[in-house]
């Protein structure tokens, strides 16, 4: 599987399905503040692959805990 960068969507819309707020999002992917996240949403910055990566393998392990 290859990733490609998320688009803005694509960030908002995980983030949603895992049902967490910007800032805890910005802490699992060790981030400062949530302020770069919203950049990500906003689509007025681009997360790199290996960040996203990251947020996609911890949100799918908080899914599957969850259930």
């Amino acid at each position: 599987m290859t990733l490609k960068t998320p688009t803005s969507d694509e960030v908002r819309a995980v983030r949603r399905a895992a049902r967490i707020s910007q800032s805890k999002a910005a802490s699992l992917v060790h981030l400062s503040s949530a302020v770069r996240w919203s950049e990500y949403e906003r689509g007025t910055r681009r997360m790199d692959i290996a960040r996203w990566e990251l947020f996609l393998l911890k949100t799918q392990t908080m899914r599957e805990q969850a259930t």
